[in-house]
């Protein structure tokens, strides 16, 4: 099934030619950012060299900043603007931040879920959420508040590997995401079972725009169809090597390098 899967993308991929038209609306003077991400009404966030979280809306205008440093910060997902989660592997702990991202809550993940959970990130509940613990390769659902396992899953062995390099997490659509910068993504079910894979290496990021995963291959923007399994490329960027990381909405894309962040305006052509 995996191997039909991106067989068929990648069919589509090469026959697809049409770019989107992007113009630049900022730069933003943003230097080694660690980690970026979306909310669902489409700010933007961005963790500097300092630990501080910076929240910036689609023209490029700051709204709001963390007052407390957030060090070695693993993961990142804001997707509720409401409760914005933040992980550290280093630590184990889980912290949620307001809107205006006002520290809410500082928690340690129970040791009894976990052995070395490397990733840890939101379910659909947000007393729910998924942990991926490398000390087996396993994904585990579990309840924050009541400490207890609702689901668990190998990951498959090819991809449970003392060489993975797990960089990334995401439940969406009623699946689990999961990122292995020099692989690619993991598609799985709710129950943590394999769906498909997408073998792209050099990620640090993915995000969603409605039914469409959004990634990068170079310089190439691509969307994948969850659904029908179609890839589309809608636009391509000048010097690939030195991107970091990009973001698409449906009317931005965001280019992230090591000096400087760039967000331009963005018009999907009709599919």
């Amino acid at each position: 099934m995996s191997r039909q899967f991106i067989f068929f993308t990648i069919i589509v991929l090469l026959a697809s030619s049409a770019n989107a038209q992007l113009t630049k609306i900022k730069e933003l003077e943003l230097h080694d950012v660690s980690s970026a991400s979306v909310d669902r009404l489409g700010n933007f966030y961005f963790v500097l060299p300092s630990g501080i979280i910076k929240k910036i809306d689609p023209d490029g205008k700051l709204l709001d900043e963390t007052s407390k440093e957030v060090k070695t910060l693993t993961l990142l997902e804001p997707w509720n603007p409401l409760k914005v989660f933040t992980y550290s592997s280093k630590s184990q702990k889980y912290q949620y931040w307001d809107h205006h991202l006002n520290f809410l809550e500082e928690k340690t993940l129970d040791p009894s879920l976990s052995i070395s959970p490397s990733l840890v990130c939101p379910a659909y509940d947000v007393n729910i959420a998924w942990i991926l613990d490398v000390a087996d390769y396993s994904l585990r659902k579990v309840n924050l508040t009541t400490a207890q396992i609702e689901i668990e899953a190998l990951l498959p062995a090819n991809w449970a590997t003392d060489q993975a390099d797990f960089v990334f997490m995401r439940e969406y659509q009623n699946r689990l995401f999961l990122l292995d910068g020099k692989k690619g993504i993991l598609m799985l079910n709710n129950l943590g079972k394999l769906i498909t894979t997408i073998d792209v290496g050099g990620l640090s990021f993915f995000n969603f725009l409605g039914q469409e995963l959004c990634y990068r291959v170079g310089g190439n923007i691509l969307l994948l169809d969850l659904h029908t399994g179609e890839t589309r490329k809608v636009a391509e960027l000048p010097n690939p090597d030195t991107i970091s990381f990009t973001i698409i909405t449906d009317e931005r894309l965001v280019v992230g390098t090591q000096k400087k962040v760039t967000l331009y305006s963005l018009q999907l052509a009709s599919r």
